[in-house]
């Protein structure tokens, strides 16, 4: 009795909503019509109008039409007591049409067959697709089967940062963002995951009730640290640091020992003829003391108070004096440089020599002695 009873009150929720497909206007089957043709595939959108119009709107009126018989075939069979052939009719019109009249029946029959959260989809789609000018008592009935079903099963909102991110309930597809509307569940966990190609996943964790609306915030962070290019590791702790490259054209040897030796040589030899340019000095010092003497034993300590030969040599010698005592000064203080400046390339410089310069490196010194002052002449490539 009981199972009669309740195929009696399933009857009746058929006869409504059939009367309802029947006394829907156009308007309200083109609507069902609408909905296949948005499923047809994208490709076929995409195309040119003029090339596709044709074909496409063949292709949607047949499978308005194939959608139709399926439905007719499930109301039949449900008739007959057959729900799940019936279930199977309604899946086929379904997925060829998604119209309200054909969600409304397909409901029923996931509801008798127990699968509530399939049925509140159907039945919140039917509700959102009915026709204005439909009948309110059929309405109204699908409104109240729909509030039922909802006190049994929960809803998750799906919100994310981006678009087009894939979205898993405990592991099973549910679609790609952005939602439109509230997806139903199970009550219980549910682990919601979106990923993004090039996006760290976003996952939450949500205690689903029975009877309510949660919302999931899924954030998709940007592309990964893994590809972008890693910082050099820094070295082990104890390690020497590496040596950098040298430069192009940069010194890559230490100090040359030619240049070491000619510095030397030309140390020594300012030295020497320091020392040969002083002893001449003094020589001619002696010479002029001699000649002074000697002028003043003839003609007393006013001998030169009148031009003469004599006193024209002691002044040649006594400028040739100063003359060579200056050299020598100056060729100690040459000397002095050289040997400096050797010191410092053999601390700090030295290098190949670079493209472009002679690789002779002859280097010459001679002390210079004029009437008029001493030098010494260092000549040389570095």
């Amino acid at each position: 009795m009981k199972a009669r009873a309740r195929r009696a009150r399933a009857a009746g929720w058929l006869v409504l909503v059939a009367g309802a497909v029947a006394a829907a206007p156009p308007a309200a089957r083109a609507q069902g019509a609408a909905g296949s043709a948005q499923a047809a595939p994208a490709s076929a959108q995409a195309a040119p109008a003029g090339a596709q119009a044709g074909p496409a709107s063949a292709e949607a009126a047949q499978a308005s039409r194939d959608a139709d018989a399926a439905f007719a075939r499930g109301k039949e069979l449900y008739r007959l007591g057959k729900l799940d052939a019936a279930y199977e009719q309604y899946r086929t019109a379904w997925s060829l049409k998604q119209s309200y009249d054909i969600a409304a029946n397909l409901a029923n029959a996931e509801l008798q067959r127990g699968m509530k959260v399939e049925a509140a989809e159907h039945l919140a789609f039917c509700l959102r697709s009915f026709p204005a000018t439909g009948n309110a008592a059929q309405h109204e009935q699908v409104r109240a089967q729909f509030r039922a079903v909802r006190k049994e099963v929960g809803s998750i909102v799906v919100k994310a940062n981006l678009d087009g991110a894939e979205v898993s309930f405990n592991g099973t597809a549910v679609g790609r963002t952005p939602f439109r509307h509230e997806v139903f569940v199970k009550p219980g966990t549910v682990a919601v995951e979106a990923r993004l190609a090039g996006h760290e996943p976003a996952r939450v964790t949500l205690e689903i009730p029975a009877g309510e609306v949660n919302t999931a915030d899924l954030i998709l962070l940007p592309p990964r640290a893994a590809e972008r290019p890693a910082p050099p590791a820094p070295p082990p702790p104890g390690a020497e640091a590496p040596v950098p490259a040298p430069r192009a054209g940069a010194d890559t040897v230490g100090p040359r020992p030619e240049v070491l030796i000619a510095g030397g040589a030309v140390a020594g030899a300012g030295v020497i003829a320091g020392v040969i340019l002083t002893a001449l000095a003094v020589g001619r010092d002696g010479d002029a003391d001699e000649q002074r003497d000697a002028l003043v034993r003839e003609g007393g300590p006013a001998a030169c108070a009148v031009d003469s030969p004599k006193c024209a040599a002691l002044r040649d010698a006594l400028e040739g004096a100063a003359d060579l005592k200056n050299a020598a000064l100056w060729t100690f203080v040459g000397a002095g440089a050289v040997g400096l400046a050797t010191g410092a390339y053999a601390l700090w410089g030295g290098g190949a020599p670079r493209q472009g310069v002679a690789t002779a490196r002859a280097v010459t010194a001679a002390p210079v002695v004029t009437a008029g002052g001493g030098a010494l002449l260092i000549r040389g490539t570095w």
